[in-house]
């Protein structure tokens, strides 16, 4: 995945969340966020 892809998805994961901020996944939305973050920090290295 490119940085831009990685920022376009961690975007939508967070607009999800506050479209939904009551859902059961949210947990798992805000886990896949902080891998995303990790892995967009690692390409900068």
């Amino acid at each position: 995945m490119e940085a831009l892809q990685i920022k376009e998805k961690i975007e939508e994961l967070q607009n999800w969340l506050i479209e939904n901020p009551n859902s059961l996944e949210r947990n798992l939305i805000e886990s896949d966020i902080k891998k995303l973050q990790t892995l967009l920090e690692k390409n900068h290295e």
